[in-house]
């Protein structure tokens, strides 16, 4: 078959991308500023011992890190389709053996929206150890940012903060946050950030170390 000058693109997006952002692809804010810590070969993490009660950040921008895809019209050899709708799609099903019973509606309808691409981010591991004495709180959180020209930046709320583990233990804690379904969505609007975060209040002679966030991604780049 000869080729031509179209491409393929696939409707549905893959479930299980992986993304780990760790010591290198976070930022931090607290009193005085963690050190990224070699505790062993292939342990390495960002540290802090606190000298009183302190408020330690971390965050990471998981738009750093992965493609974003805004959508684009369906290639047709008819003649029609393709309204341009950003971040929408009508459900289409090709393989033959899960092709439900149709409609001639549906058998006759063009598609009449963009084709979902980018990311969604569905949840997230955060893994740290606290060790010493527990921490006093510690939430998760996730927020959206969008920036317009000369206006102050959108900031919506994706996942409200959290509580996860405070206990003091000798090991990693691996907590996982699964982001509510209606938050489940393809960012891939321009100019557009999510932020993940953790905010731990520790306790005098607390050491906490924090290792990243692993998050579990549905993509559609092709």
């Amino acid at each position: 078959m000869p080729h031509t000058q179209s491409r393929y693109q696939q409707d549905l997006g893959f479930t299980d991308a992986r993304v780990f952002l760790g010591p290198g692809d976070v930022v931090v804010t607290a009193p005085v500023a963690p050190v990224i810590t070699r505790n062993a070969a292939g342990d390495w993490s960002i540290t802090r011992v606190a000298a009183g009660a302190e408020t330690i950040s971390l965050a990471a921008n998981i738009t750093n890190a992965v493609i974003r895809r805004t959508g684009f019209g369906e290639d047709l050899q008819e003649q029609f389709g393709g309204t341009g709708i950003p971040a929408s799609a009508q459900p289409q099903v090709y393989r033959p053996d899960v092709i439900p019973a149709m409609a001639a509606a549906q058998q006759l309808q063009p598609r009449t929206a963009l084709k979902l691409k980018g990311i969604k981010l569905l949840s997230f591991d955060t893994i740290y150890r606290n060790t010493v004495v527990a921490l006093t709180t510690n939430t998760v959180r996730v927020e959206q940012t969008l920036f317009v020209n000369n206006v102050a930046p959108a900031i919506t709320a994706v996942l409200a903060p959290t509580g996860i583990a405070t206990a003091a233990q000798a090991n990693p804690y691996v907590v996982n946050t699964a982001l509510a379904a209606v938050q489940q969505i393809y960012r891939n609007i321009v100019d557009q950030e999510v932020w993940i975060e953790m905010t731990a209040v520790m306790a005098n002679t607390g050491k906490l170390d924090f290792y990243g966030f692993d998050c579990l991604v549905e993509f559609n780049f092709n």
